[in-house]
């Protein structure tokens, strides 16, 4: 697909990759709430403590993805796409299956870990992809509809996720003598595998061009102008970048230690059930992101003669910030809906500040550099992100003792991580303008 002027409008091609994209991006988010529902059968039937069930949904997701999200990156800016996207979800999927199958904590821990290193390549792939197939104004445009729309779908998988594992008793009857055994938290795990069986070779029916690196597209065929190094650049922008990966990924070490163990601590503390904590937990979810949205819209109306073009890094400290607030408010939680309530309130203030987090990505780095870049960034927000319920596990062993051991652990770990995430953020107002100008020039 050759680069369109600024007021060209995109051909249908580009959104039909852009809802497919936004797509995939839900089917690999369903692994961390399936996991967060069924962490008490899962625990008594592997013989798990908190600590090894972090491991599981944290260290294990984080160590394959820092060793697979820049190799990804490094292949995205340099061949066809669709190849990347579609190994990485056979990847995935054929692992969660195996998740599902898992008979000890150490065989749990290796599939989950596969599970990480096959999402690594999405969030890069789909961040380099939009500025290709869009531009200017409808950038921006594509950018919110595909954050959008993963926050508006994150709440109604979570609540499939609860649907599913409803489900599985009733369709154990359908299913071969061999599986008709297995406990619902694996055939749930089975069945959500499934989809990748179609959406591989839908990836590779995408239109060619719109998954070709830059120079394919552009007709350069240098070998040096083509890929050039990344990290004499990222070494000249150490200071911004290192910023916004902190910052960005701190925000991510949060979000996981509350995503991660909202559902264990209304469970296990609270009384509640895997049905009513999966369809609370969707419809906070849901309803944070709709009036995120519209909190978004006012801030960036409001925002953008006063902060000009700081506006995306203002939005995220300012993210930062609510959402310390909003988590350290979640020990007041004491029954379910209240739990939820909370948890709404602080994915709000998320998503709020973190709508033009993609933009800002995609501003903060050049072209031919941009899938080795963000794939770094990703890297990090997976790798924070995926510690953060490690962590929470930790301190909830510790405080086992504790009536509300697990509700003390995952407020005051995502509100530890928050304060470090406006550390990081807070100079990034000043360097963004500077960073970008820079990217721009290169």
């Amino acid at each position: 697909m050759q680069a369109t002027s600024s007021d060209s409008p995109a051909p249908r091609s580009s959104w039909v990759v852009l809802l497919l994209l936004l797509v995939l991006i839900l089917y690999t988010i369903v692994d961390r709430p399936l996991f967060s529902l069924v962490v008490e059968p899962l625990k008594k039937d592997l013989g798990l403590t908190d600590l090894q069930v972090g491991l599981v949904q944290g260290l294990s997701v984080a160590l394959f993805t820092a060793v697979a999200g820049y190799p990804l990156g490094w292949l995205a800016d340099r061949y066809d796409k669709r190849y990347i996207l579609a190994g990485s979800i056979a990847v995935w999927s054929s692992c969660l299956a195996l998740a599902g199958l898992a008979q000890s904590f150490e065989q749990l821990f290796i599939a989950s870990a596969l599970v990480g290193a096959g999402e690594a390549g999405l969030v890069p792939i789909a961040i380099a992809i939009v500025p290709e197939l869009f531009r200017e104004r409808q950038r921006q445009l594509a950018n919110s509809l595909l954050l959008v729309g993963a926050r508006l779908g994150t709440g109604l998988m979570i609540a499939v996720c609860g649907w599913v594992l409803v489900a599985a008793e009733p369709a154990r009857a359908w299913l071969p003598a061999g599986l008709q055994e297995l406990s619902n938290w694996r055939l749930a795990f089975l069945f959500m595998a499934l989809p990748g069986l179609l959406f591989v070779p839908l990836i590779l029916l995408l239109p060619a061009a719109a998954a070709r690196p830059p120079q394919a597209r552009s007709g350069d065929a240098s070998p040096p102008a083509a890929n050039p190094p990344v990290w004499p650049y990222l070494r000249s922008q150490w200071r911004p970048f290192m910023c916004f990966y902190g910052g960005v990924g701190l925000l991510c070490f949060g979000i996981g230690c509350v995503m991660a163990f909202a559902p264990v601590v209304a469970i296990r503390q609270m009384g509640a059930t895997q049905l009513t904590t999966g369809n609370l937990m969707g419809t906070a979810t849901f309803t944070a992101t709709v009036v995120g949205f519209v909190l978004a819209q006012g801030v960036s109306r409001w925002g953008r003669p006063r902060a000009g073009e700081r506006l995306p890094a203002v939005a995220l400290l300012g993210s930062a910030v609510a959402s310390a607030c909003a988590a350290a408010a979640l020990l007041l939680a004491s029954t379910p809906v209240t739990l939820f309530i909370g948890l709404g309130v602080f994915l709000t203030a998320i998503m709020a500040g973190t709508l033009l987090f993609p933009t800002a990505a995609q501003e903060l780095t050049p072209p031919r550099l941009r899938a080795r870049l963000v794939s770094i960034m990703a890297t990090v927000n997976i790798v924070l992100g995926a510690l953060g319920p490690a962590a929470v596990g930790a301190v909830s062993d510790r405080l086992k003792g504790h009536p509300e051991g697990p509700l003390w652990a995952m407020a005051g770990c995502a509100t530890v991580a928050l304060l470090g995430s406006i550390l990081f953020l807070l100079p990034l107002t000043r360097l963004y303008v500077p960073a970008v100008r820079a990217a721009r020039a290169a």
